[in-house]
């Protein structure tokens, strides 16, 4: 059944305003700093403690959550993005390595099923090998060391 006329004039109009809502927040945005890493970070603690604070009821719990709310909105609509991009690169400077396990704890997860992840004991090389195919002897493409391993 075609839609009547006036529904099609009603729906053009509601993404008009979507569309113009869109284009004003852009233009607002403009030369601000945005949502990076640091800020990411801070609004995912943020609904954290919020979720903790529904259960628990704590003033030092609101407060943290207000904390990090207030700073990740700070981060992203500043408009001093030269100091705010070095803030963001020494975060992401110090939580390589956290970054990195995460990154093969989330690869292993995906790939659970058909590979096996290992990593080279001489220069730290992540090596993914099919499953299931019993002792095999693994050769690291990074450093050519040879070790052997159960898939």
């Amino acid at each position: 059944m075609p839609l009547m006329k006036k529904e099609v004039n009603d729906m053009d109009k509601i993404r008009q305003f979507g569309n113009q809502m869109y284009y004003r927040m852009a233009q607002f945005m403009y030369g601000r700093n945005g949502l990076d890493a640091l800020a990411r970070t801070c609004n995912w603690i943020a609904i954290f403690l919020l979720v903790i604070n529904l259960f628990v009821q704590s003033s030092i719990v609101y407060l943290l959550w207000l904390i990090f709310f207030s700073y990740s909105c700070f981060r992203v609509y500043s408009r001093n993005i030269p100091k705010r991009y070095a803030e963001n690169q020494k975060f992401l400077d110090m939580t390589t390595v956290p970054r990195k396990y995460a990154k093969l704890a989330k690869l292993q997860w995906r790939d659970r099923k058909v590979s096996r992840y290992y990593i080279c004991k001489s220069c730290h090389q992540q090596i993914r090998v099919p499953k299931g195919k019993g002792r095999i002897e693994i050769r690291c493409p990074k450093c050519n060391e040879r070790f052997i391993k159960k898939t």
